[in-house]
């Protein structure tokens, strides 16, 4: 894991290396570009409710979630887009980006639209909009055409995120709607992975989104009062309630207020998983062990290398820190398929079980049947790489290797780092 790892507004990120990140939310609340405050469990709920959101909206964008464990989550890494792309659905908003605070004082052209005059505060607005900013400690608007102008994104890229950004929005407005709730607006980001856009960070949180009660809307707007709201944003309120929060020292938050934030991010948990959050049946005590056990269970490639005695170590070594160069992850055995036949067959067994890209490397000289037993007892591909001191001890190990039965399809490479190219380009494939 990466030792040094960066600390933002509300998220520790980890470089665990094999192309993955590990994103520890905290407890910090964030807003005005400051952190606010703490909210109990509220690490636990967004990673939680991010999660439900990524796996249920992959038909309409593909995204970088891999798994979550407590407050942890792990994911593809990307190359961030340096951007952040909000859609509104309301005339609202208490922060400097926000359409409202604009509106209000005068101006009318926002983000490259050309917005009507008489809208009331809190109205639903006459089309959906998207309002992007760039992505640093102060975010400032942009509009489209200067994202393309200043290369963020061409213009083929622009449409897309566009395109994205609002059936996303439109979903989790239908799944807001049966829920009892109006999802007003909501944040998205975007990172490149091989080339393409894939939808990052977090997804229709209470963090990232706002949202008010849909049953009492109507009567409290045409009223002219605030809505019900089921976010932060009563802790935005009364921040600039007591002062200029891009400016001044900010106010203690009542406890009141924290606990009745908590309660909002257990509230949307519940009505997502039908059931009451229990941060502490997640909790994790160890980092580095949480990632292991992701890597050997649910890593979506991987590369098992099997080796016929201990005294190979320093050869399975070898290639383990070949593959690692190439960012694939490989997990080490030792069992002989002379000696221990059984056990060989019952390891093969486990990982054939498992949905994922496989490639088995063997490291076996002299007669070997691991090679042998290994390609006749799996679907994946077999690579032996035999171990050799020296010119005379790889030949006999060669011959032993390449000297196969018909329908026993071993590859024999004799350079660790060969092998971990083949299996590069396997993966790739």
């Amino acid at each position: 894991m990466d030792p040094q790892p960066y600390i933002g507004k509300v998220r520790k990120v980890s470089d665990i290396g094999y192309g993955k990140l590990l994103l520890s939310a905290s407890d910090r609340l964030s807003a005005f570009d400051r952190h606010i405050c703490d909210i109990k469990g509220k690490g636990f709920v967004l990673n939680k409710s991010s999660e439900w959101w990524f796996k249920n909206t992959r038909q309409i964008v593909d995204n970088h979630y891999l798994y979550t464990k407590g407050e942890h989550m792990i994911v593809k890494k990307t190359e961030p887009i340096k951007l952040e792309f909000i859609v509104r659905g309301y005339m609202t908003g208490s922060t400097n980006t926000s359409i409202w605070p604009m509106y209000q004082s005068g101006k009318r052209d926002m983000y490259g639209i050309n917005f009507r005059d008489g809208y009331r505060k809190n109205e639903k607005l006459d089309e959906v909009i998207l309002t992007p900013t760039t992505k640093g400690d102060r975010d400032v608007p942009i509009t489209e055409e200067e994202i393309v102008e200043q290369e963020y994104l061409d213009e083929e890229e622009m449409e897309f995120v566009r395109e994205v950004c609002l059936e996303l929005f439109e979903y989790g407005q239908m799944v807001a709607e049966s829920k009892g709730l109006i999802l007003v607006d909501t944040k998205y980001e975007f990172g490149l992975l091989d080339g393409e856009i894939i939808l990052i960070d977090e997804l229709h949180t209470c963090d990232s989104s706002r949202y008010w009660k849909a049953d009492t809307y109507q009567e409290r707007f045409e009223a002219g009062q605030e809505p019900e709201k089921f976010d932060k944003d009563c802790v935005r309120d009364f921040v600039k309630s007591k002062c200029d929060p891009y400016k001044d020292d900010l106010p203690e938050i009542p406890s009141e207020l924290a606990e009745r934030v908590e309660k909002v991010y257990a509230g949307f948990y519940t009505l997502l998983y039908d059931e009451e959050p229990v941060p502490e049946a997640e909790e994790v005590d160890d980092e580095e062990e949480m990632v292991m056990n992701f890597l050997k269970r649910w890593n979506e490639e991987m590369v098992v290398i099997i080796a016929g005695s201990e005294s190979d170590k320093e050869w399975c070594e070898k290639i383990e820190e070949c593959l690692e160069q190439q960012n694939i992850f490989s997990e080490t055995h030792f069992c002989s398929a002379h000696k221990n036949t059984q056990r060989v067959l019952e390891m093969l067994e486990e990982y054939e079980d498992q949905a994922r890209r496989l490639v088995y490397v063997t490291v076996a000289g002299m007669s070997n049947a691991l090679s042998g037993v290994t390609a006749c007892n799996v679907d994946a591909p077999v690579i032996a790489c035999p171990p050799f001191k020296d010119n005379m001890d790889m030949m006999v190990n060669i011959n032993s290797t390449l000297q196969m039965p018909s329908k026993v399809p071993v590859m024999t490479i004799l350079s660790p780092g060969n092998v971990a190219l083949a299996v590069e380009r396997i993966f790739s494939l």
